[in-house]
């Protein structure tokens, strides 16, 4: 009996951590968490732009991967909310496969009609753990400071525009 109570206590100490890592209920708005938890990077567009992250203007972080069923219309979405207002936000699509290449990040996003959108690889795992990402099609939205202010997965054009002009974006 008391070499069991050693493992019950290693069971319960467990079954805590694992309710403390549990996620939000997909499309709920996180509270704002301050820009320098986030990690800083540079995307690039298709045409070689350079695109830094947190920048001067409110960001959209969509991480992806090629093979997620539910990513490429997530790519459509984001995509179809830069059209409406492409200058004034930075629009960021987050490969987080490390094998997937350029080139399949490239055709991926032309063919959901989202090759207008910057793109980074996440091939060290920095950025899904800086920003807390445990599910692909997930949307960050931050404020030109990097702060975030929404957090979602698979969010609606509507919401994303809510939630940039919370951001501050025109």
């Amino acid at each position: 009996m008391r070499n069991l109570l050693p493992l019950l206590l290693a069971a319960a100490a467990a079954a805590a951590l694992f309710v403390s890592f549990t996620s939000a209920p997909a499309h709920e708005a996180a509270g704002p968490r301050e820009g320098p938890a986030t990690a800083g990077f540079t995307a690039v567009t298709s045409q070689g732009e350079q695109v830094p992250v947190p920048g001067s203007k409110p960001t959209v972080l969509f991480f992806f991967s090629i093979e997620c069923g539910a990513c490429g219309p997530g790519t459509q979405v984001l995509a179809e909310v830069q059209r409406s207002s492409p200058a004034a936000v930075n629009y960021v699509a987050v490969d987080i496969a490390p094998y997937e290449t350029v080139d399949e990040i490239t055709e991926f996003l032309a063919g959901n009609g989202a090759s207008s959108l910057a793109f980074a690889s996440d091939t060290d795992t920095r950025l899904i753990t800086a920003y807390r990402i445990n599910q692909v099609s997930t949307a960050v939205v931050l404020d030109a400071a990097g702060t975030e202010v929404f957090r979602a997965v698979e969010p609606g054009a509507a919401e994303l525009r809510t939630a940039l002009a919370a951001a501050g974006a025109s």
